[in-house]
């Protein structure tokens, strides 16, 4: 099976509807099965989480180092290795929402522990000081590094996340990127990210407890990268159970993720909802934005983006293999047409918003949406596009998406 790229889709496009060929094979001329389709899916899942981890460490190791000997340098080694690792994650954003190990507690195999990696908006006074001014925390705590009756160790942060309300984050990649880059306080036209010292790591008050925290909060972090790896791997809790079972209900359960991303968490929850609730040039709408701190959204979204990509085409790094698309251009070539053709727009148009020059907490202060003319909106709505076509495309193959 040929691995189709972004780059040469347009090709595809014209090859496809000059093609004389009638039996709709994939590029081999060899009919790829379901059974093939869910193997080489389950290593993309593998694979995709390994390099999430091994990612992970490297900022680990960096985060190890900045902690032990705080300076400006080691600081930026810590936030350089957090937005490179962030690029792996948010490719796995796709397995969200498959009855799968990120975000399903199960006796089986245990994990679901997506809202202790990735929850988001984060009250990142519930672990911190913030700005005088700015909202603090009004619940048990006047914040978890602040109060030395709480003893920070993985199990405590652990406990805590989620203690109060939905938003009193204490674990994962946003409480991580918090300790990093601090409140983002700036104007989004001036294009900054939060500009924490690392004198808050040195001489500030509480300093070696906000140490032992971003390094108690990393190490579980990647121990939960860690059990997402092992569980996928061949002969793996998880991926024993996915193995067996019907094709049908493991290739539904595959591309609900990627019909999930597209249709609603990418486009309406990460995109939509820090448009309208922005207030235009102060930017307020920057507190709903995924990676609010660092300024990552931008490269939050064609990540994720690309994740669903990776579903649709069976293709991830150097793995390519038997696919969703193959399938569906075997039934109907005419819709396999249509669905590449909304993630080319897709992709081109996430691609503007996740390699603009202007962060993202800026974009949304152009747009709101009801105007479909910015590039957010632009994006919001080819993904819009292409969850459309991946459900109209799985129901040729025999798959219902809800």
């Amino acid at each position: 099976m040929k691995k189709i790229s972004i780059l040469l889709l347009a090709v595809s496009l014209v090859l496809a509807c000059s093609s004389d060929d009638d039996n709709n094979n994939n590029g081999n001329n060899t009919d790829v099965t379901k059974a093939e389709v869910i193997s080489n899916y389950a290593d993309i899942v593998y694979q995709s989480y390994l390099d999430s981890y091994n990612s992970a460490v490297t900022m680990q190791n960096a985060i190890n180092n900045f902690v032990t000997n705080p300076s400006e340098a080691g600081l930026t080694s810590a936030k350089t290795s957090w937005l490179a690792a962030r690029e792996f994650y948010g490719q796995t954003e796709a397995y969200r929402e498959t009855n799968g190990p990120i975000d399903t507690e199960s006796d089986s195999w245990s994990l679901g522990t997506e809202g202790q990696m990735n929850a988001w908006p984060i009250d990142e006074s519930y672990i911190d000081y913030v700005a005088s001014g700015t909202e603090n925390y009004a619940g048990t705590y006047g914040s978890i590094i602040s109060d030395t009756s709480v003893t920070i160790d993985e199990a405590t942060i652990a406990g805590l996340n989620e203690g109060e309300d939905d938003k009193s984050i204490s674990t994962g990649w946003h409480a991580i990127e918090f300790l990093l880059w601090g409140q983002d306080n700036t104007v989004p036209a001036d294009d900054l990210p939060g500009q924490r010292s690392y004198t808050d790591y040195t001489t500030a008050d509480d300093a070696t407890r906000r140490g032992l925290y971003l390094t108690v909060s990393t190490d579980l972090l990647v121990s939960d990268l860690l059990d997402l790896v092992n569980t996928w791997a061949v002969g793996g809790a998880y991926r024993t159970v996915f193995e067996n079972l019907d094709t049908d209900t493991a290739l539904q359960q595959a591309i609900n993720g990627a019909f999930f991303i597209a249709g609603d968490e990418l486009s309406s929850e990460r995109m939509i909802a820090p448009v309208d609730s922005t207030d235009g040039i102060n930017g307020l709408g920057q507190e709903d934005e995924h990676s609010c701190f660092s300024d990552n959204t931008n490269r939050d979204v064609f990540a994720n983006a690309q994740g669903v990509i990776n579903v649709i085409y069976g293709s991830y790094g150097s793995i390519e293999g038997a696919s969703f698309y193959d399938l569906v251009n075997q039934e109907d070539a005419a819709q396999a047409l249509a669905l590449q053709v909304a993630a080319t727009d897709a992709m081109t148009k996430v691609n503007i918003v996740g390699n603009n020059a202007q962060p993202f907490d800026y974009l949304i202060t152009q747009e709101t949406s009801d105007d479909l003319s910015g590039p957010v909106m632009q994006a919001v709505e080819a993904l819009f596009t292409l969850a459309d076509e991946i459900s109209a495309s799985a129901s040729v193959i025999g798959i219902n998406l809800n």
